[in-house]
C-alpha cells in the first residue's frame, strides 16, 4: 500500500498544447462539427467584450469548446515509445478512472490512435485540448508524461496522468478563472514559472495569466481551487499571500462536471466516492483511507444505525459486498442481497430479495467474497475453492464459469486458492485478498500476486482487526 502524496516544490506544471495559429479555425470547424455544443454564441462574444479589431472567425476560434460527442467518447490510445505491458496498463487505468463518473472510455490500439502518449524527458507534461488532437499529424504525440516509469511515485500517476486526461476530454486548466486570476501578482508569476519551469514570459502569460470564458471551465460557479484541473500557486505569487492548493486527484466536483459534459453510462465503479474502503467482521465495520493508509479515526463501529436500512440479519454479519457504477453497493448474506444507494446513503426500496433468480448463474447462498475488476467490466465472486466471473453491463455470469481458484490465479498460495474471505481494489492498480491473519496483494496488470506474498494484516494494516475479517 502507498501513500499518495507529494512535493508541490518539484512539481512540474502542465502546458496545454495549441494548434498552429493557421489552423485556429480548422480547429474550431472541427470542434462544433463533432459536437454542435461546443459552438460559441454571439452573446458570449459580446459579453467577454474582445478586441473589435480582432477577425470574428479568430474570435470564435479562441471561445469553441473542445469536447467530444455530447453523449460519451470513446478514444483510442497509442504509445510512442513501446513501454512495458505493465506501464501502458498502469497509464491506462489513470486515464480510465475519469470513466467511473462519465461516459468515457480510453482502449489501446496499435494502430491509428486518436491519442498518443510520449514520454520525452525534458519536455515537460503536456496535452492537447479535446478535439484539437484530431489536427495533430498521426506520427506525433498529443500528450507527453515526462519521463513516466514504473517507478514514477503512484502521486504522480494521480496527479499527472489523470490531469492530462482531462485535457484530452477538453477541459482547460481551473486556474484560467477571472477571479483567481486577479488575486496574482503578474511580475512574480513571471519571474516564479520562468525560474521553476523554463517559461517565456509569453508561456507563463498564455498557460497561467490569461482568463477562460466562465462557461469553458470545468466547475460550479465557483472557483475550485481543488480540482484535479487546478495547478498549485504558491503563496509568493498572490496578492493576499494565500496559496492555491491545486488538486492531486479528481475530486467531487470534476466528477460531477464530468458527469454533465458526457453523461450515459459509466464504467463500473470498484472505489467508493469518497475515496475510502469498507471492511467489515461480525456487527462492526471499519472505514480505511488508501491515501492516508490507515484506519479514519473513530473504527470501528457498528454496523446497526450507521448503514440506514440494513436490517438486522444484515447489521449482525454481511458475507460479502461489491461496488459497482451507477452508485450502487451489492451485499450479500445467506441466501438474500441488498442493493444500497452510496450516493443517498440507503438500502434501495424493496431489498433484501433472493440471490436466487437475480442473479443468473451465481450460487444462491453464501457468497465467500466479492470484487469488482477495474478496467474489465467484470466483478468476480468467490465460494469455497471456486471463482465466478460476472458481467456487470450484461448482467449474468460469464459462460465457464465457476472455475476453481488453483490455476486461475497466478501466486495464490494453497490456503487462499482452498477459499478467500474478503476481498478489495484500490486506484493503485492492486487488490487486496484476504484468509484468517493473512492478506495477499495482485497486480491486476500483470496479473499475479505481487512478490513477498501473503504477509500478515497485523502491523501492515494499521487500525484493522489482526485475525481476519469477514467481507
Amino acid at each position: 500500500m502507498t501513500a499518495h502524496s507529494h512535493s508541490h516544490a518539484q512539481a512540474h506544471s502542465c502546458t496545454i498544447k495549441t494548434v498552429a495559429v493557421a489552423e485556429l479555425a480548422a480547429a474550431a470547424d472541427r470542434a462544433v462539427q463533432i459536437n454542435p455544443l461546443n459552438a460559441p454564441s454571439i452573446q458570449m462574444v459580446r459579453a467577454l467584450g474582445m478586441p473589435a479589431e480582432m477577425p470574428v472567425q479568430a474570435r470564435l476560434s479562441v471561445l469553441t469548446k473542445k469536447y467530444w460527442g455530447s453523449k460519451g467518447v470513446k478514444l483510442t490510445v497509442g504509445f510512442m515509445d513501446s513501454p512495458p505491458a505493465d506501464l501502458r496498463a498502469r497509464i491506462l487505468s489513470h486515464m480510465n478512472a475519469w470513466g467511473a463518473w462519465s461516459n468515457v472510455r480510453f482502449v489501446e490500439t496499435k494502430t491509428n490512435p486518436q491519442v498518443r502518449i510520449a514520454r520525452t524527458a525534458g519536455d515537460g507534461y503536456w496535452s492537447y485540448l479535446g478535439t484539437d488532437v484530431l489536427l495533430i499529424p498521426a506520427n506525433a504525440p498529443t500528450m507527453n508524461l515526462d519521463g513516466f516509469t514504473m517507478n514514477t511515485p503512484d502521486s504522480e500517476f494521480y496527479r499527472v496522468v489523470r490531469h492530462e486526461t482531462g485535457h484530452t476530454l477538453g477541459f482547460p486548466h481551473e486556474h484560467m478563472r477571472k477571479d483567481i486570476i486577479d488575486r496574482i501578482d503578474k511580475q512574480k508569476a513571471i519571474a516564479h514559472f520562468m525560474q521553476t519551469q523554463g517559461w517565456s514570459e509569453q508561456e507563463v502569460i498564455q498557460q497561467v495569466l490569461t482568463p477562460l470564458a466562465q462557461s469553458a471551465l470545468i466547475a460550479t460557479a465557483q472557483a475550485d481551487p481543488t480540482s484535479i484541473m487546478c495547478y498549485w500557486l504558491p503563496a509568493s505569487i498572490m496578492k493576499d499571500g494565500q496559496a492555491v492548493s491545486g488538486g492531486n486527484d479528481i475530486n467531487a466536483l470534476d466528477a460531477q462536471f464530468s458527469g454533465l459534459i458526457y453523461p450515459g453510462p459509466v464504467a463500473p465503479s470498484c472505489i467508493w466516492p469518497n475515496g475510502k474502503a469498507y471492511f467489515f467482521k461480525g456487527k462492526q465495520y471499519l472505514r480505511y483511507d488508501p491515501k492516508a493508509d490507515k484506519t479514519d479515526a473513530g473504527y470501528p463501529k457498528p454496523m446497526a444505525g450507521n448503514w440506514p436500512g440494513f436490517p438486522t440479519t444484515f447489521s449482525n454479519k454481511v458475507d460479502a459486498f461489491v461496488l459497482w457504477g451507477g452508485g450502487k453497493a451489492y451485499f450479500f448474506k445467506g441466501k438474500q442481497y441488498l442493493r444500497y444507494d452510496v450516493v443517498a446513503d440507503h438500502v434501495d426500496p424493496g431489498y433484501p430479495r433472493p440471490i436466487a433468480g437475480n442473479w443468473p448463474g451465481m450460487w444462491p447462498e453464501k457468497i465467500d467474497a466479492a470484487i469488482c475488476w477495474p478496467g474489465n467490466g467484470k466483478a468476480y465472486f468467490f465460494k469455497g475453492d471456486q471463482y465466478l466471473r460476472y458481467d456487470i453491463a450484461g448482467d449474468k455470469t460469464d459462460a465457464g464459469y465457476p472455475r476453481p481458484i488453483a490455476g486461475n490465479w497466478p501466486g495464490f498460495p494453497a490456503d487462499f486458492a482452498a477459499g478467500v474471505q474478503a476481498a478489495a481494489v484500490w486506484n493503485n492498480g492492486k487488490a487486496y485478498f484476504f484468509k484468517g491473519s493473512q492478506y495477499l496483494r495482485y497486480d491486476i496488470a500483470a496479473d499475479k500476486v505481487d512478490a513477498g506474498y501473503p504477509k500478515p494484516i497485523a502491523g501492515n494494516w494499521p487500525g484493522f482487526w489482526p485475525g481476519g475479517l469477514d467481507a
